[in-house]
């Protein structure tokens, strides 16, 4: 069920439809607010559309090294249930 969720980005008011929860609607565009301000500290954007631009790849950069950190300790995981599947083969041979 889709429910309307008031969200602000850089002071600007957006009623957008959500299947999400509302707290969670909030705290993405608290995030994009957020990395949209950072962007702006450095200056290096000059048009909205440059702004944009920046902040997406800040986001994509961020979503990347989450999913190589994310596949990095899933192997991690899946070492060690090896590791202890064999130790309990070992034992119980």
């Amino acid at each position: 069920m889709q429910e309307t969720v008031r969200i602000k980005i850089l002071g600007q008011e957006y009623k957008i439809r959500s299947r999400g929860r509302e707290e969670y609607v909030q705290a993405l565009s608290k995030y994009i607010d957020e990395k949209i301000l950072d962007v702006q500290k450095t200056g290096s954007a000059v048009s909205t559309m440059e702004l944009v631009a920046l902040v997406m790849l800040n986001i994509a950069d961020d979503v990347a090294k989450t999913k190589t950190e994310m596949e990095g300790l899933k192997e991690k995981v899946n070492t060690e249930v090896r590791h202890l599947i064999e130790l309990i083969d070992k034992r119980t041979e």
